[in-house]
């Protein structure tokens, strides 16, 4: 085997030659050379008439040689003879050879299609039906025979390998011992394979990876670019750029398409969720949505494991593995749509429970990382309950039947304040209270107010003002029912103007205008409108079955009257509008039902007082309506520590590598803002949920300036899992107050597993767009490579620094021994 340099360059040869360096062509060279031959003449010509002293014929001779070979020495000096090294130098091309690296290579197909299967065989010996992975065949072409693959491509020209997946990483590796008599050029980077495959890029830039590549061997020329990917690029410049730019280098490039390319069958777990918090003996659902491709009409079983986290029982309860508690079987629609899967489950004891759910892969399934998905946050099973103040301006069906009914619920503990009471009623409620409370202490008791068309003249003149605190600043829940005796007049209240702009609704200046004009008394019942994009919204679901639940809705939802509003806020969520079309504005349909987050808390907006009616179809619906309505409002709100902190982040789910921007809302015993110069975050793996080996940290969080206590830290989720974020506020009176935390889920991207079929038509048109000799080869064809590759290597020559050969002693020496030699001939003929 022939060494070459790391640069591709060997020398062949060198050579010497002598030049002039004031050699010129043209008028001069003629104008010179006539010059000299006159010069030579008069010099012949001058001595062969001299006829002074003793001249004889050999003297005669000796002096014009003398003469006439100065003068040559003097022309040639003048013309400034050098020596020149010239030395021939083989520039090497090279071969580079690109695996392609990245996740979607760590699958297995199992072909089926004979034909392809037939390919896959003939490369790695294997039955394809078991499952063949892509980075094995890759594999298999380049330690093919022992490396000779990659040996025959060096016999041509150099060979670089790298793989790359968003980057390109260069494989140094000891190429394969050649047979006697073999020719070839040192591999850089192949050979033996003692570098395996990772196979888990996160995504495929082909175009930094052929840039890189290309950049790495300087100027050297390059021969080919043999690519070996499933063609699923997903990332960086487009094929028809990179084609054109391989064109104009005139680099021809052989794309081996690696992979299954029909259709891929795969079951992808979508969304899993769960509510937050639960209370114990509290039925509540588990919703799975998948989404599925090339299945056909098989069926699909879906698992629901469940696994408990924490609890009152011993540490082996508390540490229980994932067990599979219930089992569905879906079949997708004629449009291939799953409806979604619905678990029902009752916990008795309360803790955390984890839940998740995972599709039972299907036959030819390549992609079984994402069958199975976790209900993020754990289910916090509650044995608590919440505390809510119910606030009615005059006995209503509403707050008649509402108030039995939470008075009867064992997940509430309510107090009721109806104004309209005489001082010494006894008031309804779990907890009776004999006044209202108005201060932030007295209302951060409470986990939610609901306000029933209540009269702002009862409240004090800091009422209004308090409550919106309690949502925006201390996580606070509010709904505001509306009625006909109140509304308007609390509404334009000055004094509970703070909590009128916490709503989710800009009220109408002109509502009693739209009311008179309508009618106070509507004779017709009108059906309520659910927006699609509310349709799966928890507050409204009266059945597992969504179809169920729109029937349900379509029957008992009739309105009679309304009280109208302007719009919802830009950040609202609408669940209910007015289907009279007459009931609408220039924003819409008038809004019935909305909901949104207001700071750290929520409030939600109802605009009838009649829910009672809906207890005549069934009581259940009523029921139901109202204690999804209160868990949407307290869920989160028992999971903090009763309003003292909150950990905010902007999603649930996120991505390795991206970095999570945490932010706090702390506050101290008495639900003043805290003032601390710093606070520490701890960042734990949830047992079981996290990778091997990580372990956890802490982060500290810096207070926000402008925003008393607010807090923020962020950090970079390196690690796949399940973790945990918990906030120990400071000078706690009890634990669980002083304790905040928040569950996020760090996943791995799936960008490479979301189209996973070898794309045979994109490596094509690849190689179209770079033209000339490019080919694209199925993986049996991956041998011929090696003839299709042609030697680029050229040798050029370089020239070194002229040594001129005049400007030396031995040539001043010559002269003046010439012109001595002259001078004594001459002397001696008594020319002188």
């Amino acid at each position: 085997m022939v060494s070459i340099l790391a640069d591709g360059i060997r020398t062949v040869g060198v050579e010497e030659k002598v030049e002039l360096a004031r050699w010129s062509s043209g008028n001069a060279l003629l104008v010179g050379a006539v010059l000299a031959v006159a010069a030579l003449y008069l010099v012949y010509w001058m001595y062969r008439r001299e006829s002074r002293g003793r001249v004889t014929r050999r003297l005669r001779v000796t002096l014009v040689l003398c003469r006439a070979t100065v003068l040559i020495l003097l022309g040639l000096i003048g013309l400034e003879p050098v020596l020149v090294k010239y030395v021939h130098r083989r520039l090497g091309a090279y071969t580079l050879v690109l695996v392609d690296d990245s996740a979607s290579m760590s699958l297995a197909d199992r072909y089926r299609s004979g034909d392809e299967a037939r390919r896959v065989a003939a490369v790695t010996g294997e039955a394809a039906g078991k499952g063949v992975g892509r980075s094995v065949i890759c594999e298999a072409i380049l330690g093919r025979d022992g490396g000779r693959w990659l040996t025959r491509l060096a016999a041509k020209n150099a060979v670089k390998v790298f793989s790359f997946a968003d980057r390109a990483r260069f494989w140094r590796l000891v190429p394969q011992p050649t047979a006697p008599g073999d020719s070839a050029k040192a591999v850089e980077g192949a050979g033996g394979l003692e570098q395996a495959f990772r196979a888990d890029g996160a995504a495929t830039d082909v175009g930094r990876a052929i840039r890189a590549a290309m950049d790495s061997v300087g100027g050297a020329p390059v021969a080919g670019v043999v690519l070996l990917t499933d063609g699923r690029f997903n990332r960086g410049e487009s094929v028809g750029v990179l084609g054109r730019l391989l064109r104009q280098k005139h680099v021809p490039l052989y794309a081996i398409g690696v992979g299954d390319p029909a259709e891929p069958v795969n079951v992808r777990m979508v969304q899993v969720s769960a509510p937050r918090t639960v209370f114990n003996n509290d039925p509540f659902s588990v919703t799975a949505h998948l989404e599925a491709q090339g299945v056909g009409d098989s069926g699909i079983h879906v698992q629901l494991f469940e696994r408990r986290r924490g609890g009152k029982g011993s540490a082996t309860q508390n540490a229980e593995a994932s067990r599979p508690v219930a089992t569905r079987t879906v079949r997708p629609d004629a449009a291939g749509r799953i409806a979604p899967v619905v678990f029902e489950r009752k916990v008795a004891e309360p803790g955390e429970v984890s839940y998740a759910v995972r599709a039972v892969p299907l036959a030819f399934e390549a992609v079984t990382s994402d069958n199975e998905r976790e209900a993020l946050p754990a289910v916090r099973v509650l044995d608590d309950k919440m505390r809510v103040l119910l606030i009615a301006g005059s006995p209503s069906y509403d707050y008649r039947f509402c108030v039995r009914m939470l008075e009867r619920d064992a997940t509430v503990n309510v107090s009721a304040w109806l104004q309209s009471a005489d001082i010494d009623a006894v008031r309804d409620g779990n907890t009776v209270i004999t006044e209202l409370p108005s201060t932030t202490e007295a209302l951060n008791k409470y986990d939610a107010i609901l306000l029933m068309d209540c009269d702002p003249k009862e409240f004090g003149p800091t009422w209004g003002s308090l409550v919106a605190s309690f949502v925006s600043d201390y996580g606070g829940r509010l709904l505001y029912e509306a009625g006909n005796k109140y509304t308007g007049r609390f509404f334009r209240s000055v004094k509970m103007q703070s909590l009128v702009e916490a709503l989710p609704v800009v009220p109408d200046p002109e509502a009693e205008i739209v009311i008179n004009e309508l009618g106070h008394y509507q004779t017709r019942a009108w059906p309520i409108l659910i927006p699609d994009a509310a349709a799966s919204d928890p507050i409204l679901q009266q059945s597992d079955d969504p179809t169920q639940t729109q029937a349900i809705w379509a029957d008992l939802g009739k309105i009679y009257w309304h009280y109208p509003v302007r719009r919802a806020k830009p950040v609202a969520r609408v669940l209910m509008q007015h289907s009279n079309p007459r009931m609408a504005n220039t924003f819409g349909p008038h809004v019935i039902l909305a909901t949104q987050f207001v700071g750290t808390g929520r409030t939600a907006y109802l605009g009838i007082n009649s829910t009672w009616r809906w207890r005549r179809s069934d009581e259940r619906h009523f029921n139901r309506f109202w204690i999804e309505m209160l868990r949407y409002l307290v869920e989160g709100k028992l999971m903090g520590g009763r309003a003292r902190g909150q950990i905010l982040c902007s999603k649930d789910q996120y991505e390795v590598g991206q970095t999570v921007v945490l932010t706090v809302r702390a506050l101290d015993e008495r639900f003043n803002p805290l003032s601390m110069p710093e606070l520490q975050l701890s960042v734990k793996p949830v047992a079981g949920a996290a990778s091997p080996g990580e372990e956890g940290r802490t982060v500290s969080l810096r207070p926000i300036p402008g925003r008393e206590g607010y807090y923020q830290g962020q950090f970079v989720a390196d690690a796949v899992g399940t973790l945990r974020l918990t906030l120990k506020l400071p000078g706690e009176a009890a634990p669980r107050s002083g304790q905040v935390s928040q569950e996020i889920v760090v996943s791995q991207p799936d960008v490479e597993m979301r189209d996973t079929a070898m794309n045979r038509p994109g490596l094509k048109a690849f190689v179209e767009a770079a033209g000339g000799q490019s080919r694209y080869l199925d993986v049996d064809q991956a041998g011929s490579v090696a003839d299709l590759v042609e030697d680029r290597s050229r040798t050029v020559v370089v020239r070194g620094r002229p040594r001129p050969l005049w400007n030396n002693r031995v040539v001043f020496a010559v002269l003046v021994g010439l012109l001595m030699v002259e001078w004594i001939g001459r002397k001696w003929a008594r020319l002188l």
